[in-house]
């Protein structure tokens, strides 16, 4: 790239760069280093020039394009620790022949995507991702820039090519100018029919399979960052991947809030959160949520707007859903919460509600490694889920409940959590 391209860079918003397909500096350098270990492996059976990634760098490429003359036997790439995609992506509803991850030292590099063809020219290339995305980013407007410099001849009449001339004179740049057949637009922006195309888009990835984890465990048990490192692994190989979060009682509800505090009000009783007193090792025994009729509804309540709340984040989702708490948290937080409360009927509703998990994990940890984890980290003022007490209770519960939970996978969870979440990858990545 020039200094001309990298002023257009920092034209693009920050907030804009990832849309535009701006990598950022670690990831750049994660997928050149995929690019050069799959060229170096499959050196005998690549195409001339058969290593395709962006006219920018391997690093500007969402994965590596490797076109052989033959496809390499599976062990030899497993002898280099590098994970078979193909089922986890048809799972997914991905159509997938000879995709893998490329990793090293315990992390994903890159996806890796190998043809049984001779590589296309870089500018059809580039043209067909525009037309399959159905937008022109600013990463097409640069490739189109070196492609041009290094002398590749662009269609006159293309209307990517006229899309991506007005983009690139809204970012300041004027090498494709000569394309330019209307006013300058900001970048990313949309090929003609591309509303359409987007709303079946999306109807297609909403109907698309879904494929649940729950990481489960008591707090402190480094569920979260089990679940960020697993996303972040499944990123980088190019699986489409989100997080929930999700807790009975455990997110503010405006609806059920006002309801506690009107309650509360009319049968003159303290108005602090009860969950609170619980988490304290306090008395509740004059709490009417934690008895009677009263107190089985309002658990209830706090058991269907949990369920809802799962399900309005489920449909949000799409790919490998990564779920930072599930089944087994949610009974051991009704248990410990409402244990005055009948609460059979409650958990059958939760059972039935969840979505069903592809791999359930449980990260085990003892009482003081859960309570020093939970010492360094920043608290909230609403987080009462961090004392000796409530940790000590709570496990209590997981180990009670643990045996309910079919094909329950534990895992140590005072390891490092890289390691952990390399062999969840793996596990996915078989499954």
């Amino acid at each position: 790239m020039t200094v001309d391209d990298a002023e257009l860079i920092e034209r693009v918003p920050r907030s804009l760069r990832a849309v535009n397909g701006i990598p950022e500096p670690e990831q750049a350098a994660a997928r050149e280093r995929a690019a050069a270990l799959a060229s170096d492996a499959l050196a005998d059976l690549l195409f001339t020039n058969g290593v395709r990634t962006s006219p920018l760098g391997a690093g500007w490429s969402r994965d590596i394009d490797l076109h052989v003359l033959a496809w390499p036997e599976p062990p030899r790439l497993e002898a280099l620790g590098w994970l078979p995609l193909d089922s986890l992506m048809r799972r997914l509803g991905i159509p997938s022949r000879g995709s893998w991850a490329v990793m090293q030292d315990g992390r994903v590099l890159a996806g890796l995507d190998l043809h049984l063809d001779a590589p296309p020219s870089p500018v059809t290339s580039l043209i067909t991702r525009c037309r399959r995305r159905g937008e022109v980013r600013a990463r097409e407007v640069l490739e189109a820039r070196v492609l041009l410099r290094a002398g590749h001849p662009l269609p006159p009449s293309d209307p990517v090519v006229s899309i991506a001339a007005r983009v690139e004179a809204g970012l300041g740049g004027r090498d494709l100018a000569r394309w330019k057949d209307g006013p300058a637009v900001e970048a990313p922006f949309p090929l003609p029919g591309n509303r359409i195309r987007r709303r079946l888009a999306s109807l297609r990835s909403a109907l698309s399979p879904r494929l649940v984890v729950a990481v489960s465990g008591v707090d402190g048990s480094g569920k979260s960052t089990l679940s960020r490192l697993v996303a972040q692994n499944l990123k980088q190989a190019g699986i489409p991947v989100s997080r929930i979060w999700a807790r009975p009682g455990g997110k503010k509800n405006r609806l059920l809030d006002g309801l506690a505090h009107a309650g509360k009000r009319l049968l003159g009783q303290d108005p602090s959160w009860g969950a609170a007193r619980v988490a304290r090792g306090g008395p509740t025994g004059d709490l009417a949520s934690r008895r009677g009729l009263l107190g089985w509804t309002w658990a209830m309540l706090v058991t269907l707007s949990f369920l809802l709340d799962v399900r309005q984040q489920h449909l949000r989702s799409r790919g490998v859903i990564l779920y930072d708490r599930h089944l087994l948290d949610a009974l051991v937080q009704l248990d410990f919460v409402y244990g005055g409360v009948d609460l059979r009927l409650h958990q059958a509703v939760v059972r039935r509600g969840l979505p069903k998990p592809r791999l359930s994990l449980y990260l085990d940890v003892p009482e003081e490694v859960a309570l020093a984890r939970l010492a360094r980290k920043p608290q909230e003022p609403d987080d009462i889920y961090t004392g000796q007490y409530v940790v000590r209770r709570q496990l209590e519960r997981y180990e009670a409940r643990r045996p309910e939970v079919g094909h329950l996978r534990r895992l140590d969870g005072g390891r490092p959590a890289e390691e952990l979440a390399v062999t969840v990858t793996r596990w996915l990545a078989e499954s």
